[in-house]
């Protein structure tokens, strides 16, 4: 997708920050770990075995590869995250002739690994900067000056962390809004190679059906291998480059789990908005999650209905409809459990009761906090439906994001006051259509603008001019459809051989986007500028919340590395439904080929029956083979692929979802319905050995079967 403008510690070992590890919650930032209060739940290691700066621990063994988290199997670089992961560049790497998505794919040794783009970086150390972030920062700046002076403060400090530490990569992340920053410094990994793939029929099995659902029977992993130079240090991809040895690596526990056991993550959860305001979550239950819900919905049934018995074109369709469908049944999930839940409702009578605790007492800056909140959401609310058409126009339709691109580069170009920047406008120009531009269905590109420009138009004071006296829809179908930017052939040829022309061209949908960009570009202005007074009044909010609470108090996660701890344990979704914490391949056999979902064919079906299985694969209750398994960890996006480790710090599984009444974790965790889903080490092993064949490769993590 063309995302264009959408949705403290130096020493560990030192001291740690003593909180609760309770069970309300738990996306631990490593400085909040409480050694003791982990260790009485189950964990068998110290702190400083998993983290300490400068010295090896598990850390080490533990990357973020793409976006999502995986985990060092090997001493020779070898990666094992989650098939869905990987899913994009396998479909990237296959064609018709070789599909690597339907049949899998093995590399026999090295040499056959395929190059997919999935960089990957592992923490090395990180500090607490929030006293130079927020040097010269003070309430009383506007909010537009308040972001720019922290924005150039984290700017200085990464260029100068970037001069002290030249190899490495370094990021600083925002723990708290305008309260709280966190200096990571990354060891970056640019070439991954491609190594083992499950058949989609495995690592895909049950589908959007059974996504973000309990039971699951698939095989929902994958493993990547990490390459540097011959000097040992991170480069581009190179023939010459050799498997990184990383300082640690995972030993396998494949002797199996049981209901109860302690087991718990390190990986790197993408974003949760636990902090925000009750209009925040108001937003996102009335507008956000709903519009953007219905919208994806309609999308991908588009085009699964186009490439439907044409597997080119399915091949060429299917990374976007796999990330769709994975957010749009994600929604759906967050929208029942805000309804379910009664959380918004929950969070406006904890925000009343802060906001009259602030009149009682006098407290004059805190006493326009929460009102002040509520009207800004509230305009965001007002403006969220014509900045959500917008951007579904940039990000789903090619021709009209060609456009904008030629129409923005064009004014980039022409102010443009010497030939090298010139030169450099149109680099970057060509960069930029190549990566985004393509058009695989005109028909899809048709149906998206005859969608969303009338949308756009109904709410338009000015409404979109039309030659003649045509409709919108039916102009859309005679004269847009024939504009030149919806034919591949005359952009690309043109970008390849005189893409100052490209940036001259004018059409009937380059007048358009001029016609539609000054309310476009105002509604993101204003946006942006309701962005920076949250920013500004955030803080406030934080210190009334965390007052208010009076308990444990931990940052909303950020991409940054981050430990969950829990159980192995069943569950109760609904009203006489009890979910047992394992599955089995009996299941699959049971499931296969009920629905298009649970297609398995007999080559596949075939290569999972095996007779006198051995014993470690075998589930210790049933005596069937081990599938996926259940734990009440607090997970969300960014944790798929993470390595589930058991209380000595052993692989037991990969974590790839967690369950519909889950899908809620992002704004609240609770043990009731917060369980997430993995695919059983087991598993992996028997689909390494029985699919693959690939008996190199249990060698290489030291199992013999």
């Amino acid at each position: 997708m063309r995302n264009i403008s959408l949705v403290a510690l130096s020493v560990l070992c030192v001291g740690l920050v003593s909180v609760s590890a309770t069970k309300d919650e738990g996306m631990f930032p490593l400085n909040y770990l409480d050694e003791k209060a982990l260790q009485n739940a189950g964990l068998k290691l110290s702190t400083r075995e998993l983290f300490a700066p400068g010295e090896v621990s598990l850390a080490n063994a533990l990357v973020k590869v793409g976006g999502c988290s995986g985990s060092f199997i090997s001493p020779e670089g070898l990666i094992i995250t989650n098939h869905h992961c990987v899913y994009g560049g396998v479909a990237d790497l296959s064609t018709a002739e070789n599909n690597y998505l339907e049949n899998g794919f093995v590399a026999m040794d090295k040499s056959r690994e395929l190059p997919i783009q999935m960089p990957c970086r592992i923490t090395q150390s990180f500090e607490d900067v929030s006293a130079r972030v927020l040097a010269g920062v003070s309430r009383d700046l506007s909010p537009s000056a308040r972001a720019k002076a922290i924005s150039a403060n984290i700017k200085s400090i990464v260029d100068e962390e970037k001069s002290k530490n030249p190899d490495l990569s370094v990021e600083v992340s925002e723990m708290f809004v305008g309260k709280s920053y966190m200096l990571f410094r990354y060891l970056l990994i640019p070439d991954v190679r491609l190594v083992f793939a499950p058949p989609v029929t495995i690592g895909q099995f049950g589908g959007d059906l059974d996504n973000w659902e309990w039971p699951r029977h698939n095989g929902d992993f994958g493993m990547v291998r990490a390459y540097v130079g011959p000097d040992g240090k991170p480069a581009p991809y190179s023939k010459n480059n050799v498997p990184f040895k990383p300082k640690r690596h995972l030993k396998i526990n494949a002797n199996g789990t049981k209901e109860g056991d302690f087991v718990f993550i390190m990986g790197y959860p993408g974003r949760t908005f636990r902090h925000e305001s009750a209009p925040y979550l108001k937003f996102q239950q009335e507008k956000q999650l709903p519009l953007i819900q219905k919208w994806y919905a309609s999308y991908i049934r588009q085009m699964k209905t186009l490439s439907e018995g044409n597997e080119a074109k399915f091949l060429a369709f299917a990374k976007e409809i796999q990330s769709l469908e994975n957010v749009e049944k994600n929604y759906r999930g967050k929208m029942q459990g805000l309804t379910r839940t009664g959380l918004v409702a929950q969070k406006q009578t904890d925000e009343i009761a802060m906001h009259n605790a602030a009149v009682s007492n006098n407290q004059e800056s805190r006493k326009n906090i929460i009102p002040s909140l509520n009207k800004i959401w509230d305009r965001k609310s007002a403006l969220a439906e014509q900045r959500f058409n917008y951007l579904f126009l940039s990000n789903q339709s090619s021709p009209f994001y060609a456009a904008q691109a030629i129409r923005s580069y064009a004014g980039f170009y022409t102010n443009a006051t010497s030939p090298k920047d010139k030169q450099q406008v149109l680099n970057e120009f060509s960069k930029n259509m190549f990566q985004n531009y393509s058009i695989i269905d005109k028909n899809l590109e048709l149906w998206v603008l005859q969608e969303l420009l009338p949308r756009i138009n109904a709410a338009r004071k000015d409404k979109i001019k039309i030659n003649g006296k045509l409709d919108l829809k039916t102009w859309i179908g005679t004269t847009l459809i024939k504009d030149k930017l919806m034919d591949t052939g005359f952009v690309f040829k043109t970008l390849r051989t005189r893409p100052e022309k490209l940036l001259q061209f004018k059409s009937p949908l380059t007048r358009l986007y001029d016609e539609l960009s000054s309310e476009a570009s105002g509604i993101e202005s204003e946006w942006a500028q309701l962005d920076q007074q949250l920013k500004s009044i955030m803080p406030e909010y934080l210190d009334m919340k965390e007052e208010f609470k009076k308990g444990q108090f931990i940052p909303d996660a950020n991409s940054t590395l981050r430990l969950t701890y829990g159980y192995i344990k069943r569950y109760k979704p609904n009203d006489a439904e009890i979910h047992l914490p394992y599955t089995t391949l009996k299941g699959v056999f049971e499931k296969a080929n009920t629905a298009q979902d649970y297609r398995l064919p007999a080559v596949v079906a075939d290569q999972l029956r095996i007779k006198d299985v051995p014993v470690i694969f075998r589930d210790k209750e049933t005596g069937e083979v081990a599938v996926a398994f259940l734990y009440n960890l607090d997970t969300t996006g960014g944790n798929s692929g993470s390595a589930v480790l058991d209380a000595d710090g052993n692989l037991i599984g990969v974590n790839f979802d967690r369950s519909f009444t889950a899908t809620i974790n992002d704004y609240a965790w609770n043990d009731q319905y917060s369980r997430s889903i993995g695919c059983d080490i087991r598993y992996v092993l028997f689909v390494v050995k029985y699919v693959g064949k690939a008996n190199h490769l249990l060698s290489e993590m030291g199992i013999s079967i």
